[in-house]
């Protein structure tokens, strides 16, 4: 099967990876509304500042990503001198890892607590907890800062970011290390589902592809013991209803 025209999931096995999911996929909102010029994209960057602070603000995440550098360090250290990693030089990555050890390292208490502190940043957030609180005449002043130049909004949300960096560059090079490790093969789901045994193999993120013309959307629970997969198709109102037949996808596992 090859790899144009298919959809890519993801399910973690892990509650650490499935963490670091939400953080890429929080940062990848936020860079993804920055890059637009508009009015209503920097609103909405402002929301996925929120969420993303949110997230970054768990007491333990500083040290189990600094344990998940070092780790990722160990292994690269193990290899030989000219080994490549993910794609490039061992030592190029092996820098990159320390990079982001040390800015992990270097950052003071919660990285969400200076957003935390702003204003008018929760004077914001305070407003729009209420359906249609941030109208132009409940907060002037952030109608005002939307009539500013786009490039001098989106300069100062740029910099109000600044300080989730590390933690976002940290689970971002754990994720890209992990998918980088995939195993990939053709599977196939008798009657729409399929179990397989982790004993001994640690996964922690897999991996499916579907063809985009699949109407069969696939969904994951995890224990110690197995990983268990199935597929379930929407009706004209997206319920999803179990899939019986026999199918054939991408599946790639992590560990």
């Amino acid at each position: 099967m090859p790899d144009t025209g298919l959809i890519l999931y993801e399910f973690p096995c892990s509650e650490k990876i499935r963490f670091y999911l939400r953080l890429e996929a929080l940062k990848q909102r936020l860079d993804w509304f920055l890059a637009l010029d508009g009015k209503a994209a920097h609103q909405a960057a402002i929301n996925a500042l929120f969420d993303l602070s949110d997230v970054a603000a768990r007491s333990d995440l500083k040290n189990e990503l600094l344990k998940a550098l070092l780790q990722q360090r160990r292994d690269i250290e193990a290899l030989p001198a000219n080994a490549t990693v993910d794609g490039q030089p061992a030592k190029t990555v092996l820098a990159l890892v320390s990079e982001a050890t040390n800015s992990v390292s270097a950052a003071v208490g919660r990285t969400s607590q200076i957003l935390r502190d702003n204003e008018w940043l929760q004077l914001i957030r305070n407003r729009q907890r209420l359906p249609g609180g941030t109208c132009e005449f409940d907060l002037p002043q952030l109608h005002y800062w939307l009539s500013q130049p786009a490039e001098i909004r989106r300069q100062e949300l740029q910099s109000l970011a600044q300080t989730l960096l590390p933690i976002t560059n940290a689970a971002q090079l754990i994720l890209d290390h992990l998918r980088a490790q995939t195993i990939i093969s053709d599977a196939v789901a008798e009657h729409g589902t399929m179990q397989i045994p982790t004993s001994g193999s640690p996964y922690q993120l897999a991996r499916i592809w579907m063809p985009q013309e699949s109407q069969c959307i696939p969904d994951m629970s995890a224990n110690r013991h197995t990983l268990w997969l199935r597929f379930s198709t929407p009706d004209a109102k997206h319920r999803l209803h179990a899939v019986h037949e026999t199918l054939s996808f991408r599946l790639g596992l992590c560990i």
